[in-house]
């Protein structure tokens, strides 16, 4: 019997009700490739391999190995490794769809470097904290609007597909689950300058989100030219839009 581990967030699906209705929310074809992250104990895995012509799975717990070995079909590869500290495109060179039961502890990390790493992606389907989610597809001027729905909205477009209640992981988390749509945006940035400047412009304005932006972007805009672009350089950051950062981010 495997043994549960905390520090690696593990709450594993085995409601069959919620995992057919996550595959047909997902869509599988025969001819995509599949990366999943943390599979846990494959009750994703299993369908999808079923399913597509190529299915990778990244899975951190060794004592997980042999299971998912001996569930999966040949058209799956399983890789023994830390989604943060893995580079997929040493694996994948073709466009991918991306899908996974994140740890709460490091989902926000994970969708920060599947935003960054500029992989060919279709699509993300990501099993996340209800209050991540809700943090993500938040408006301006919402309490629970901040960086994370900036970049998650910038790069992306989001759907929030469902909600999935405790009682269909074992163990059970204290918390609500959402699943989410993310497909990817194109053509974001006039160029890599842009996209540098947006990406710190976000950072400065929400490390201190109770600071007015006169205050918190002082550093890299004038106030006159601050004023030229929002008007009112004394809202604070959770008042702006995507579209406002980036259009801040192509003037610096």
């Amino acid at each position: 019997m495997h043994k549960y581990k905390k520090y690696l967030g593990q709450n594993f699906l085995f409601d069959k009700n919620v995992i057919n209705k996550i595959i047909r929310a997902v869509k599988p074809q025969n001819t995509d490739t599949f990366v999943e992250i943390g599979p846990g104990q494959g009750a994703l895995s299993l369908p999808l391999s079923r399913s597509v012509s190529k299915l990778v799975v990244i899975e951190k717990d060794k004592t997980l190995l042999k299971s998912l070995e001996e569930k999966l079909k040949d058209n799956s590869i399983i890789i023994n490794s830390d989604i943060l500290k893995t580079n997929l495109c040493d694996y994948v060179e073709e466009e991918i769809r991306i899908l996974g039961n994140l740890p709460y502890n490091i989902s926000t990390e994970i969708i920060f470097k599947i935003i960054l790493d500029h992989l060919k992606i279709k699509d993300v389907h990501f099993m996340l904290q209800r209050e991540v989610v809700d943090r993500i597809v938040s408006n301006p001027g919402n309490r629970q609007y901040g960086r994370i729905s900036v970049m998650c909205q910038t790069y992306y477009k989001i759907k929030k597909l469902f909600d999935i209640p405790p009682t269909v992981f074992f163990p059970q988390p204290k918390v609500w689950s959402s699943y989410i749509k993310l497909i990817p945006r194109r053509n974001i940035f006039l160029n890599e300058e842009h996209e540098k400047n947006f990406k710190n412009i976000v950072n400065l304005a929400f490390i201190s989100r109770r600071k007015m932006l006169k205050t918190s972007l002082k550093k890299v805009i004038k106030l006159n030219d601050l004023c030229r672009i929002i008007k009112d350089p004394s809202v604070r950051p959770e008042q702006l839009t995507s579209d406002d950062f980036l259009e801040l981010s192509k003037y610096v």
